[in-house]
């Protein structure tokens, strides 16, 4: 039988940030599911929202999640593209506004991820 855990609690944020962090800095802000970083810039009528790469983080447990067969990671809706990372490997990259999409985490859920 297919288990939902909500995982929007507890994320770690920051813009203009390209490169997969090996652990995640405390400077990152703290932030909760659904997020969006345009919130203010993106409505003053300026034109000068930021449109450059972000990072979210967030550390997951393995054992702290119901025993499965498989674990899929969904994400209902990132603009406009996303790359999913576990533990620096690349899982996964989607393309497509608020579109949502899966990825198959069993193989990189070893521990504390």
């Amino acid at each position: 039988m297919r288990q939902t855990v909500n995982l929007n609690k507890g994320w770690r944020f920051a813009k203009d940030f390209s490169k997969y962090p090996q652990d995640i800095p405390k400077s990152f802000e703290e932030i909760d599911l659904p997020h969006t970083w345009n919130g203010c810039d993106g409505q003053d009528g300026g034109n000068d929202y930021f449109r450059g790469t972000c990072v979210y983080c967030k550390k997951i447990n393995r054992a702290a999640l119901p025993k499965n067969d498989r674990y899929f990671l969904e994400i209902c809706g990132a603009n406009s593209s996303a790359d999913v990372f576990v533990d620096g490997a690349k899982l996964a990259h989607h393309d497509g506004g608020y579109s949502t999409f899966r990825v198959d985490l069993t193989e990189s859920l070893t521990g504390e991820n």
